[in-house]
């Protein structure tokens, strides 16, 4: 294997006999690569304008932005649609107002409007019925944790007999989290309900795309909704504890674990509860009157009319009168009358109906190891324990708390700013040694054969004309007149040389 030095030299001395065309036109290429970085680099970031955009409405939008001159770029295999942030509200109103990419909604509410006449009842009844699942869509999808859905109405037409009128049912399918989808299943079953006139809430069939009924309620939930509302909840528990412990020991100074004991029996309770209080329903009141032999009342008993009379001055009374009562009259005595109350009472009871939720979380267990280095603030590891275990309020809780010695790993990690910039970064290095692999392995060759070729063999050759020889001249005659007139011949030279002075 030849020396290092020797390979350089030779490199060198390869260089230097390249002509300076090839220099000019490497510098003319390496300056547009920083001129393209520097553009990459430095230009103004991005955002997002529309995401979740069909083919037919992105091409819209798409097709829009070039006609305003909007810079756009697509990421997530054209899903995301991004323009400079500093025009983003600029080309949303433009948008807005060319209307692009056009409401579903809109349109088809507008080709009911603009139905024609002679239209059939059941075109327009069509029409109507899909306006209406493409509203009710468009309203379940803005709900929180709703990503998508898509409504199925079943509307019967009317009968003249009411009896035989059947009734109305609808069917949802949602794509949501379990979570958002138990949240939401009611709603969502309220909402169609209200919007079709007949319909009624447990006629709404809410389902996800995972095959979970969410409405109406059913049985006990499969297997592997348990499991993932599991994890939701552990995940939510781990947020919580990350959220506790980065202000106390800092990020990468702790690794958490959480494990969650959920009780999934659903039970229905028919409860009767008896008040404290009572009601009177019936009450029947009898009063007493006192009366004396002649069916007069002479008085009620207890009143002032029953005491005895006064001492008096008037005068007695003959004995003959006396005497006359004494034989055979007899004083009337007063008839006394009871008084009765008749009541009947009625007890406070209250019936209801109670069901337990789906789930509930009967235990929370939290364990956490600690960053050794991370304690020397002043953070105990009681208090990490007591801040973890005040943050849930489920029944029961576990904490346990570690401190240990993190294994830092052999390399040093990458600061934020540095990923960021990663990605346009590695671009521009790989752009440019595409540049230079262009230009030392195909242009400097090329440029080398090019200087070693002969042009002229690969031109047609024409063919010479051949000079064509005279036969030599003879002058005897004239040089035989020119001696015979020698005068003339002077004279005409002296003429030609003052004629060429």
């Amino acid at each position: 294997m030849p020396d290092w030095r020797q390979f350089m030299a030779r490199l060198s001395q390869a260089l230097a006999a390249l002509p300076k065309l090839f220099w000019v036109a490497g510098a003319a290429i390496l300056a547009s690569l920083a001129v393209a970085l520097w553009l990459e680099l430095s230009g103004p970031p991005y955002a997002v304008l529309d995401e979740g955009l069909s083919p037919a409405d992105g091409g819209k939008v798409i097709a829009q932005l070039q006609k305003l001159g909007i810079p756009y770029q697509l990421q997530a295999a054209g899903n995301i649609i991004m323009v400079p942030a500093p025009q983003l509200a600029q080309a949303r109103l433009q948008l807005g107002g060319a209307q692009v990419p056009g409401s579903d909604v809109q349109t088809a509410w507008s080709q009911l409007e603009d139905a024609p006449m002679t239209a059939s009842d059941l075109a327009q009844s069509t029409m109507a019925q899909q306006a209406l699942q493409l509203s009710l869509q468009q309203s379940i999808q803005s709900m929180n944790g709703i990503h998508s859905a898509q409504i199925f109405l079943a509307l019967p037409q009317e009968t003249p007999f009411l009896a035989d009128q059947p009734k109305p049912a609808a069917s949802v399918v949602i794509e949501a989290d379990a979570a958002a989808a138990q949240a939401q299943g009611q709603a969502i079953a309220n909402l169609i309900a209200g919007a079709v006139p007949g319909l009624t809430a447990n006629e709404v069939t809410v389902e996800t795309t995972g095959g979970v009924t969410v409405f109406p309620a059913g049985g006990a939930m499969n297997t592997g909704t348990q499991l993932q509302t599991t994890a939701e909840i552990e995940a939510v528990a781990a947020a919580r504890v990350a959220t506790l412990l980065i202000p106390l020991v800092g990020a990468g100074n702790f690794q958490t674990d959480v494990s969650a004991n959920l009780d999934f029996t659903q039970e229905h309770i028919h409860q009767i509860t008896y008040g404290p209080g009572h009601l009177i329903s019936h009450q029947l009141l009898t009063q007493s009157m006192q009366m004396d032999g002649s069916s007069m009342a002479i008085g009620i008993p207890g009143a002032l009319s029953n005491e005895p009379p006064q001492a008096t001055t008037a005068t007695p009374t003959p004995p003959a009168t006396t005497a006359g009562a004494g034989k055979g009259s007899t004083t009337p005595q007063p008839k006394q009358s009871s008084s009765n109350t008749d009541q009947t009472y009625a007890m406070d009871e209250s019936d209801a109906d109670i069901t337990n939720p789906d789930w509930a979380v009967k235990s929370v267990a939290v364990s956490v190891v600690l960053n050794k280095a991370a304690l020397s603030g002043g953070v105990t590891m009681d208090q990490v324990k007591t801040a973890i275990a005040g943050a849930f309020a489920y029944p029961n809780v576990s904490v346990n708390v570690l401190a240990a010695s993190f294994q830092q790993p052999p390399g040093q990690l990458v600061s934020a700013p540095l990923i960021a910039a990663a990605p346009p970064l590695a671009q521009a290095v790989l752009e440019m040694m595409a540049a230079a692999a262009l230009l030392f392995g195909f242009a400097v060759p090329a440029g080398r054969r090019l200087a070693g070729v002969n042009l002229q063999s690969f031109l047609p050759v024409q063919p010479r004309p051949m000079p064509v020889v005279l036969p030599p001249r003879d002058f005897s005659d004239l040089r035989e007149q020119a001696a015979e007139n020698i005068p003339g011949v002077a004279r005409l030279l002296q003429n030609w040389a003052e004629d060429n002075e």
